[in-house]
């Protein structure tokens, strides 16, 4: 028998992002709930747009961490990614958005986080002549964690990051929603945001196993007072289902 088959699993993501989450729970016989808890707003402006039309134009590389960073990156960039830019995408849901705006995508990271594209990019980098990995541009999320400037900066890189969305908690609700009384067993957080809309929305037993997709939300978690049953070793759905009890 399927060990998650009959949990009741609480996605805090944002709708959009959950519903391939839901799918794929529903698909091996979990109860998923959609319960969004941050909510993701573009950053923009004609200035921005133009900053980073202006930053690819000499840039040997775009990195980008997200589906969500793709589409915004080509809002920002209104036409044609130039020849001249080679492609490194965190995932294969974000490979797969760029290569549908751009045609192509030139390297994925192998363990789907902002670091290890970053540390994939280093590798890359050790077999080419020094003048290859000039400028990376990285279209990521406000406040993101800073792996790109920490690997490649050293190697005479020079890294301009793009913050061209930004992840917000859900507001506070009154009365929160009451989660025992939901029969949910399993709650799945994947960002700090997600951990304080959860709270600002909900009331969380005791008796749920909260599952937390990294080390800075676990951290959000307890810090929050949440008692962290489980985390993910790898940023996707399946990492998180892993480690499920």
């Amino acid at each position: 028998m399927n060990r998650l088959e009959g949990k009741t699993i609480l996605l805090t993501r944002s709708a959009e992002d959950s519903a391939r989450w839901a799918k794929r729970l529903r698909s091996i016989g979990a109860r998923p709930i959609v319960f969004p808890c941050i909510r993701c707003e573009p950053i923009g402006g004609e200035t921005l747009a133009k900053e980073f039309r202006q930053a690819l134009d000499g840039a040997s590389w775009l990195a980008v961490t997200s589906r969500r960073g793709v589409l915004r990156a080509q809002e920002l960039l209104q036409a044609q990614l130039p020849a001249n830019v080679s492609v490194a995408a965190v995932g294969p849901r974000t490979a797969e958005a760029a290569w549908s705006c751009w045609g192509r995508v030139d390297l994925v990271a192998g363990q789907g986080t902002g670091r290890s594209l970053a540390e994939d990019l280093a590798d890359w980098h050790a077999g080419q002549p020094a003048d290859a990995l000039t400028t990376v541009v990285v279209a990521a999320a406000e406040g993101g964690r800073r792996g790109f400037e920490e690997v490649l900066e050293p190697l005479g890189a020079q890294v301009l990051r793009f913050a061209v969305y930004r992840t917000v908690p859900a507001p506070p609700e009154d009365p929160r929603t009451d989660l025992a009384g939901e029969g949910v067993d399993v709650i799945l957080v994947a960002s700090p945001s997600a951990v304080k809309g959860l709270l600002a929305r909900a009331d969380v037993p005791a008796s749920a196993q909260v599952i937390s997709i990294g080390p800075t939300t676990t951290a959000a978690a307890r810090a929050a007072g949440l008692q962290v049953a489980g985390q993910a070793s790898r940023r996707d759905l399946d990492g998180l289902l892993e480690v499920i009890t």
